[in-house]
């Protein structure tokens, strides 16, 4: 786990990196130059905040974290993501008659992506780096480092269409403590569209799937982002997570529905 950990840090560490070698790559003869960047590029992103509690019947609050920056420079797109989720109810002990505060969810991830562009700057190389960590979840961690070739479909102003393959090394240690660890197979899918010039929709499709039949995921993450004032936003999120091969009585479909605010950068 620790090599998983320690290959995360210098993928992040190398995107970084990357923006020296973006000015100083030259592009094969006759081929025109792509659009240019300024030194350190142009870095946009946002950071999503959802909060809910409730009182009565059902005593408990839950806090929705999640931030993706992407940095574009004239040879490197480079993408950065954090996500974090805790929840809290009020339990009922059915002896004593008094409520016990319990934590009922617990997650926390990361995930660093470079993509080299390879001449027209649609097509590229990429390398990836994940980790996620969910106490209650049918797998407690799983990470993730995968190289392939990526390809953009379609692009106009803000509006895109990615595809992303490519193998990789994964490993999950499950709520029983089973680890499983080996090779993968990565393929992706992510569509960014403009719906109005106040309204994008956002969908990603990605799976992880196991070389050697253990637990493969598979994850859809749907959203709706309607702007409100400036750089203010209200964002609908519809998450759908399949594991596989859950152990024994877990449920392998998890979905998760949030509506959260945005702030925009």
């Amino acid at each position: 786990m620790s090599f998983l950990k320690s290959a995360l840090s210098l993928l992040i560490s190398f995107s970084f990196l990357s923006a020296q070698a973006a000015e100083t790559d030259i592009l094969p003869d006759g081929e025109g130059p792509l659009q240019p960047f300024e030194f350190f590029g142009t870095v946009t992103g946002d950071i999503e905040l959802g909060y809910l509690y409730t009182t009565g019947n059902t005593d408990s609050f839950a806090i929705r974290l999640n931030s993706e920056l992407v940095h574009d420079l004239e040879y490197f797109r480079n993408r950065y993501q954090l996500q974090g989720l805790i929840q809290k109810n009020n339990i009922l002990d059915q002896d004593t008659g008094d409520k016990e505060r319990k934590t009922t969810a617990n997650r926390y991830g990361i995930t660093g992506q470079s993509n080299y562009k390879l001449v027209t700057g649609r097509q590229t190389i990429f390398g990836r780096g994940a980790y996620v960590h969910d106490k209650f979840g049918a797998y407690t961690e799983q990470a993730s480092i995968v190289v392939g070739y990526g390809n953009r479909l379609y692009e106009k102003q803000t509006s895109y269409f990615d595809l992303e393959t490519g193998p990789g090394f994964g490993h999950q240690l499950s709520s029983k403590g089973v680890q499983n660890t080996g090779a993968i197979w990565y393929l992706s899918a992510n569509l960014d569209y403009a719906l109005n010039e106040n309204s994008k929709f956002r969908q990603t499709l990605e799976s992880t799937m196991s070389l050697r039949g253990q637990n493969s995921v598979f994850l859809s993450r749907s959203s709706i982002t309607t702007k409100l004032i400036d750089k203010l936003s209200m964002r609908f999120n519809y998450t759908v997570k399949y594991n596989s091969r859950p152990e024994q009585n877990l449920e392998g479909l998890e979905t998760e529905t949030s509506a959260s605010f945005v702030y925009t950068f």
